[in-house]
């Protein structure tokens, strides 16, 4: 999870859903049941304390949104308020739920690129021999590695239906992690192993 200070009073996190799962949420429950919600929540807030000892008193005004790697809570710890008006803690809960669902609802489009990553090259060789299905013939593929790790990219062809990127991207996230990199630094610093086509290659190189 990375954390950021805005200033003084906003706090601004970045957390992948496969931090999520680590944590022990699954991707769901965390829009669907307000009870883990909260505790994720919660979990996020006391990690911040110990790391960047930020003290979350008083009320708070959360904003979540909600990417294809993972989510961006904001967190303001104000004593006035939304919109004008006096925030109390007692209203925490409504502003998390309200802002998971306005989240949700954002979530409709994904990412043309998307950057998933490994330590473990046979993940990248496990995986090249599942990726013959149709599916994987609406994106473009290659290859980079930088910094100790292998990073895989992925870029979608613009008509590319939304549910049929979170299939490609759900059976890669089997192999692979997701990355919190930007494919822009990745392809000026890192080195290029392979250019397109990744898994036809690799399967090429490493037959069964």
């Amino acid at each position: 999870m990375k954390i950021e200070r805005v200033n003084d009073n906003t706090v601004k996190f970045f957390i992948t859903y496969t931090d999520i799962e680590r944590r022990g949420f699954a991707r769901d429950e965390i829009w669907y049941n307000r009870e883990r919600g909260e505790q994720l929540f919660w979990q996020m807030m006391d990690e911040a304390n110990e790391k960047e000892s930020i003290s979350f008193e008083g009320p708070l005004w959360i904003q979540v949104q909600a990417f294809e790697k993972g989510l961006e809570v904001t967190v303001t710890i104000a004593k006035t308020s939304v919109d004008g008006e006096q925030v109390d803690e007692e209203e925490l809960d409504s502003l998390l739920r309200s802002a998971m669902s306005d989240a949700e609802e954002k979530e409709t489009e994904l990412s043309q690129d998307v950057l998933f990553e490994t330590t473990d090259f046979e993940h990248i060789i496990a995986l090249s021999q599942y990726a013959e299905a149709p599916i994987f013939e609406e994106l473009s593929t290659s290859l980079y590695q930088k910094d100790g790790l292998y990073l895989l990219h992925l870029h979608f062809k613009e008509e590319t239906e939304v549910e049929e990127q979170e299939n490609v991207m759900s059976l890669i996230a089997e192999y692979l992690n997701f990355s919190e990199q930007m494919i822009h630094p990745v392809a000026e610093y890192g080195k290029l192993i392979v250019a397109n086509d990744v898994f036809t290659f690799i399967r090429k190189q490493f037959p069964n």
